[in-house]
C-alpha cells in the first residue's frame, strides 16, 4: 500500500499545482454539458448536472458514493459512437478494451483484472456469459441510457465474480422515450461509419396509459471488414470485424398502486460473426484462413416487482431472471462446437431507512447450467472437452449499514456470506465451498471543498465449471497424438481478494466566474490469492515427432499463483459555461509469486494494461445549436512484461467529434452526430491485445425523436 499511497501523495500534488487549469469529476462520474448553458444578456450560466449510479445496487447521487464509479451517460455514448459496451468505457481511467476490433471477442479490464474476474450485470440481474474464448458482451450501446464501472472488489454487494470490479449497463425505459406531458414517444436512428462500411439502424417506441406503459426497440449493426492504420508496408484488413448483429428490447409495466410496480422485460440478441480462432496471433495479422464462424443467441427474460414510498422501512425490489445464450461455432477443422448456458437467477432486496443510519439486506441465487458439444469426427482432429452438462449454485445473503455519525463523517460497513456447489456428470464429482465477504468504509467531508475516503473491501470468484473440468486436447504440435491435453483439476479453490483504496475529492466554485473545479484522486492495493491461471506444461526440447501416440504435454487450471496489483487515478475537469476541460491519467501495476526448484520470485502480472492519459475539450457553440470537441488518448509504452512476451509500443489517437441538435421549431427532434475517429490513422496494438486496431474512420449518426 505504501507505494500506492506514495503516488497518490505526489500525484495530488501535482494535481492541485494544476488546478487553475483542469477539473476531476466527483467519484469518476462523467458530468455532461449537453446545452447546460442559457443565454442570459449575452452571458453563458453553467448548470451543474447531478449525476446518478446504480452499482451500489442503491440508485445514489455520484457525489455520495465512496466507492470508485465511472458513468458513461447517454450522451457521451452518442459522442463517442461506440459499436460495443467495452468500446463505450475505453476513455475510463484503468480501464482498457481487450479483443481487437470484435464486438463479440472484446473483454474489459479493470485495474488490471479481466474475464470473468470483472462481472457483468444488465438491469440489476447477472449475465455469466463468460465462457472459455466464447463472447460475453452482446448489448448494443443504443438501448443504453448509461453505462457505470464499478471499481475494485465488490463480492459485498455483487458476490462472486466482482474481484476486479463490475460493468453495470442499464437499458432505457419509457420516459427515456417520452417526452414531458405526451403518452406516445420514441426516435428512429441511421448511423453509417466508412471504416468497414458499417451500418446501424435503430428504432424504438414507448406508450403510456392510464397506469401502463409499454416500451419496444431494436437495433441492427452491419459491418464489412475494416481497416488498421497506416503503416509502412500496407493498411492490412481486419479480417475479423465483418458482423451482423441484431437486437430486440421489449418491456411492459403497470404500477398497481402508487408504490407498487410491477414490470416484465425480454431480450433478444442475434450476433452471426466470423472472428479470429484462438490460435491467430500478431504475426498472423488477422490471416482471413485463420477465422471461425460464430452465431450467438442470446436471451433474457424477468419479472421485477417494487414496492416504495408507503414507509421509511420499506423500500423493497424483488427480480426474478432468465438468461440463456447459445454459442454455435464452426471451428478451423471444419467441425461444429455448441455451447449453451443457461442461467435462473433471484434478487430480493429492501432499504430501511432510520434517518441517520440506513440498512440494506438481501438475497441473492442462481443457478447456472452448462451444456457442450463438440465435434466427435476423429477426421476433425482433437478437440478441447469441456463438460457435456455442469450445474454451479450459488445463494448469498448480504447487509449493508451506512450511518451519519455527525454531519461531515459517514460510516459504512458491509458482510455478505456466500454458498456455492458445482458438479460435473462427466466426472461425476462436485465441489462446494463458502466465503464470508466484508468490506469497512469512512468518507470525511474536511471542508466544504475537501472529502476524503478510506475503503476497505473484500472480494471472492468460485472457480467455473470449464475451469473445474475441462478435459480433451488443448493444442497440436503438429504431429499425430503429439498433443498438449487439458487434465481436469475439481480441487480448485475461490480467487480471493482484499482491496485498501484512499480517495480524495476537491470540488471549488465560483473561482473565475460561474465556473467549477474538481480534482479527483485515488490510491488502491489489490491482493488476489489461490489466483487461478492455465498452467500449461510443455517439453523443455521436443526433437522430432515422436512414432507413437503420445502425450507431450499439460494444461490444467490451478492456484497456484497469488498477485498483487497496484496504482492510482487522477481525474481532472474544469467546466465554466459551455467549455468543458477534462484530463486524467490511470496507472496499474501488478506482479505474480512464481515458484521454481530455486526459490519464490516476482514476475510481472499479464494483462496490467498501458499507462493512460484522456484528454478532453470541448465547446458548446449555441447561437449555432452545435457542441464540438476533440478527444486525444494517449497510452504509454507497455514494458513491464514476462520474458516470452513482446514490447507493446505507446500510441496516441485523436477523436473530432461534434453534435448538432436544432432549436429551430421546424426541426424538433432532429439530432446529427459526427466523429472522426483515429484522426491521424494510428497504426496501433493495444497491450496484449493479439491483434491491431482500426484506423481512420468517420462516423456520422442521425436521430429524430418524437
Amino acid at each position: 500500500m505504501s507505494k500506492a499511497i506514495t503516488a497518490l501523495a505526489v500525484s495530488g500534488l501535482g494535481s492541485l499545482l494544476l488546478s487553475s487549469n483542469v477539473y476531476a469529476q466527483t467519484q469518476d462520474a462523467n458530468v455532461s454539458t449537453k446545452k447546460t448553458s442559457v443565454t442570459t444578456e449575452n452571458r453563458d450560466i453553467t448548470e451543474f448536472k447531478k449525476v446518478t449510479v446504480n452499482a451500489t445496487r442503491v440508485s445514489q447521487d455520484a457525489e455520495d458514493v465512496t466507492r470508485t464509479v465511472s458513468v458513461v451517460e447517454k450522451e457521451q455514448l452518442e459522442e463517442i459512437q461506440a459499436n460495443s459496451v467495452a468500446e463505450a468505457v475505453s476513455y475510463q481511467t484503468n480501464v482498457s478494451v481487450g479483443g481487437g476490433a470484435v464486438p463479440g471477442n472484446q473483454k474489459i479490464n479493470i485495474r488490471g483484472l479481466e474475464g470473468d474476474k470483472v462481472l457483468q450485470v444488465i438491469d440489476g440481474a447477472r449475465s455469466n456469459t463468460n465462457f472459455s474464448h466464447r463472447p460475453s458482451y452482446f448489448l448494443d450501446p443504443e438501448l443504453l441510457k448509461s453505462v457505470e464501472v464499478l471499481k475494485g472488489p465488490s463480492s459485498s454487494l455483487w458476490g462472486s465474480g466482482a474481484i476486479g470490479g463490475v460493468v453495470v449497463q442499464n437499458t432505457i425505459e419509457s420516459d427515456d422515450l417520452i417526452q414531458e406531458g405526451n403518452d406516445v414517444g420514441g426516435f428512429i436512428k441511421k448511423g453509417y461509419q466508412t471504416n468497414g462500411d458499417v451500418r446501424t439502424t435503430s428504432a424504438g417506441i414507448a406508450a403510456k396509459h392510464d397506469n401502463m406503459d409499454v416500451l419496444f426497440a431494436a437495433t441492427h449493426y452491419d459491418s464489412n471488414f475494416m481497416k488498421q492504420g497506416e503503416n509502412v508496408d500496407s493498411r492490412q484488413t481486419l479480417y475479423g470485424t465483418e458482423a451482423k448483429n441484431t437486437t430486440y428490447l421489449g418491456k411492459f409495466g403497470i404500477d398497481l398502486d402508487q408504490y407498487q410496480r410491477v414490470q416484465a422485460q425480454y431480450r433478444y440478441a442475434d450476433l452471426d460473426g466470423h472472428p479470429p480462432t484462438v490460435g491467430s496471433t500478431d504475426e498472423a495479422e488477422n490471416a482471413d484462413d485463420l477465422l471461425i464462424d460464430r452465431l450467438v443467441k442470446d436471451q433474457h427474460a424477468a419479472i421485477d416487482y417494487s414496492h416504495k414510498g408507503s414507509s421509511k422501512y420499506l423500500n423493497f425490489d424483488a427480480k426474478l431472471y432468465l438468461n440463456d445464450t447459445e454459442n454455435e461455432e464452426v471451428n478451423l477443422l471444419e467441425g461444429t462446437d455448441q455451447s449453451d448456458l443457461k442461467t435462473i437467477g433471484l434478487n430480493l432486496l429492501n432499504n430501511f431507512d432510520f434517518d441517520q443510519t440506513q440498512i440494506l439486506v438481501g438475497i441473492d441465487g442462481y443457478k447456472d447450467t452448462i451444456e457442450t458439444k463438440r465435434t466427435e469426427d476423429a477426421s476433425t482432429g482433437n478437440r478441447p472437452n469441456p463438460p457435456s452438462k455442469a450445474e454451479s449454485e450459488v445463494w448469498g445473503a448480504f447487509t449493508t449499514i451506512t450511518h451519519d455519525l455527525t454531519s461531515t463523517i459517514q460510516l459504512d460497513a458491509s458482510l455478505r456470506y456466500d454458498s456455492f456447489e458445482t458438479e460435473s456428470d462427466d466426472l461425476d464429482t462436485s465441489a462446494d465451498e463458502n466465503n464470508l465477504s466484508t468490506s469497512a468504509g469512512i468518507r470525511w467531508q474536511a471542508t466544504d471543498w475537501m472529502r476524503w475516503s478510506l475503503r476497505y473491501d473484500e472480494a471472492f470468484r468460485a472457480p467455473s465449471s470449464y475451469e473445474l473440468y475441462i478435459q480433451g486436447t488443448h493444442f497440436n504440435y503438429g504431429a499425430p497424438g503429439w498433443d498438449n491435453e487439458f487434465v481436469a483439476n475439481p480441487d480448485l479453490k475461490p480467487e480471493t481478494a482484499k482491496n485498501i483504496e484512499l480517495s480524495v475529492d476537491l470540488a471549488f466554485n465560483n473561482l473565475l466566474a460561474d465556473d467549477k473545479l474538481t480534482i479527483a484522486a485515488t490510491a488502491f492495493q489489490n491482493d488476489v490469492e489461490d489466483f487461478i491461471y492455465l498452467d500449461v506444461v510443455t517439453t523443455a526440447d521436443f526433437g522430432p515427432p515422436p512414432a507413437c501416440n503420445c502425450v507431450s504435454g499439460t494444461s490444467t487450471h490451478t492456484n497456484a499463483r497469488d498477485a498483487e496489483l497496484w496504482g492510482y487515478e487522477l481525474e481532472a475537469n474544469y467546466q465554466i459555461g459551455a467549455f468543458n476541460a477534462l484530463l486524467s491519467y490511470g496507472q496499474t501495476r501488478g506482479t505474480h509469486d512464481t515458484t521454481t526448484s530455486s526459490g519464490t520470485t516476482k514476475d510481472h502480472l499479464p494483462n496490467i494494461p498501458a499507462d493512460k492519459w484522456v484528454a478532453d475539450i470541448s465547446y458548446g457553440f449555441w447561437d449555432i445549436d452545435t457542441k464540438a470537441g476533440v478527444r486525444i488518448l494517449s497510452a504509454e509504452k507497455q514494458d513491464r512484461i514476462e520474458e516470452d512476451q513482446h514490447v507493446y509500443d505507446g500510441y496516441t489517437t485523436t477523436d473530432l467529434y461534434a453534435t448538432w441538435e436544432p432549436s429551430d421549431t421546424s426541426l424538433e427532434g432532429v439530432k446529427v452526430d459526427v466523429v472522426l475517429a483515429n484522426l491521424q490513422d494510428t497504426h496501433y496494438q493495444q497491450a496484449f491485445s493479439e491483434v491491431y486496431e482500426p484506423g481512420r474512420s468517420l462516423k456520422v449518426a442521425a436521430k429524430y425523436s418524437f
